[in-house]
Formats: C-alpha cells, structure tokens, sequence
C-alpha cells in the first residue's frame, strides 16, 4: 500500500501476548530497581513490571498494559524507542505513584505512528523462511498494484462492492481492528514463520483468536474500494505473487 508505514512486525505474537501477559504481569513482586531495566534471565519480575520476549514491541507491551509508548520510554529511561531486546524488564505501570499521558488506551493522544511500532531487537533470522507456504487468492477482482517496496508492501486488489476477502491459507487470526495505514485490519498467522494480512477492509467477519480454514470469509470491503493484500515471511514483506496461483 502506498504511503504506508512498515508497522506490522509488532503483531506477529499479539494472540500469544493477550492469553500470556496477563500471567507475566502476576509474577511474584520481588523487590528489583527497573529503572534502566536489564536483561535478568528467567528470574520473576516485580508487579507493575514486564519482560520482553521475542516478537514484543514497546507498541504491543503498551496496548496490552493500557497505557502509551511515550510512558513506557519515560518510565524506563529508555534511549529510543526503536530498541528493545529479549529478557529486558521494563515498568509497565507508572513508578513512585505518578501518573501517565492523559487517557487509558495504548493510542491515546491520537493515532500510531511507524514511530511508536518498533521491533524486538534479538537473534530473529531475517532471511526468508525456508518452510513452504501455498496460497490462493483472497478476493476476486483486478490487481491494481502490484508489490514494490518500499512504498508497495503487498497486492491491491479492486474488490466488487461488499465483496468478499477469504483467507489465502488456514491459520488463526491474531490481530482484527484498525491500524493507521491498513484501516481495517485482519492479519492471519499460518505458522511461526508466515503471516498474511487483508486491509482496507470495510468489514471484518472473523475476530481475533479464532481458527480460521482456507477460502473462508474473513472480512467485507465496502463501495469501489481496494484490497490490501501482504505476505509476510519472518516478519518482512515478499511479493505474493509468487506465492499465489496463476490466475486464467
């Protein structure tokens, strides 16, 4: 998609984050300094405070904790917000009573940017996966773009009028709602490895956490709109034509 920002990365553990992070945050409240917070192996975390695991953001970290990434950069001492790593322990709550950014959403103060979507800094391989991935189409209708980085990430497709989007491959879905740039969103993880994600959409049909098969509906676009259609492998975008069926 045109213009969009490459913000995508941060979901691919988001159904692992919403069932898991609430046993994290539960963790025995052993008296830690987080201030500056290092990596401390397996030990359990204080109350009010967090470890990154692969695949988390400070975006993902700060939705699940109902505050913003700005807090979460002030309250750690954090030098970027475009650097986190694995076994780091940050305070997800404000330290010493204070409080936070005006608001209880992880967007308040308006919408995410790129900015506020970085990625875990760790050992993650950044080549392509080498496991198969077989696709079929998600939507009839015209390719109106083809892939491009960086400012064509995936396939946009000219979709009929309520129009149906069908999931390109059996998965689970683990994001459903809306993200600047994608507007209405439905990603889908097939394996550790493989994600596919369907914006622009006018209507999802599925919602997050539920197990969805090949060819069924996911989502409704809307009038004279376009499907945005991403394959992701660890994480990156490759083109999904070579992934898809040849069309007659």
């Amino acid at each position: 998609m045109k213009g969009s920002n490459d913000n995508l990365g941060h979901l691919r553990q988001m159904w692992r984050l919403r069932r898991g992070g609430l046993a994290l945050l539960a963790a025995s409240a052993v008296a830690l300094a987080v201030a500056g917070c290092g990596t401390l192996g397996n030990e359990p975390v204080p109350e009010g405070s967090y470890r990154v695991e692969k695949g988390d953001t400070l975006y993902t970290i700060a939705r699940r904790n109902k505050t913003t990434v700005g807090n979460l950069v002030r309250w750690n001492g954090l030098p970027s917000q475009d650097r986190i790593e694995v076994g780091q322990v940050l305070r997800v709550k404000p330290p010493g009573g204070a409080t936070g950014t005006a608001g209880t959403g992880a967007t308040s103060g308006g919408p995410v940017t790129v900015a506020e979507t970085p990625r875990v800094d760790s050992s993650a391989p950044t080549a392509l996966p080498t496991t198969p991935l077989k696709l079929q189409w998600p939507a009839d209708g015209k390719v109106t773009g083809r892939f491009g980085p960086p400012a064509d990430k995936g396939l946009r497709i000219a979709v009929a009028a309520n129009g149906t989007v069908r999931a390109a491959a059996a998965g689970r879905a683990i994001h459903v709602g809306n993200l600047r740039g994608y507007g209405m969103l439905v990603i889908i993880k097939h394996s550790d490895d493989w994600l596919t994600v369907y914006g622009n959409l006018d209507q999802p049909l599925v919602s997050e956490g539920d197990t969805v098969s090949a060819g069924q509906p996911v989502g409704r676009m809307g009038a004279a709109s376009e499907l945005h259609f991403e394959v992701r492998g660890n994480g990156k975008p490759v083109d999904p034509a070579g992934y898809l069926p040849a069309r007659g």
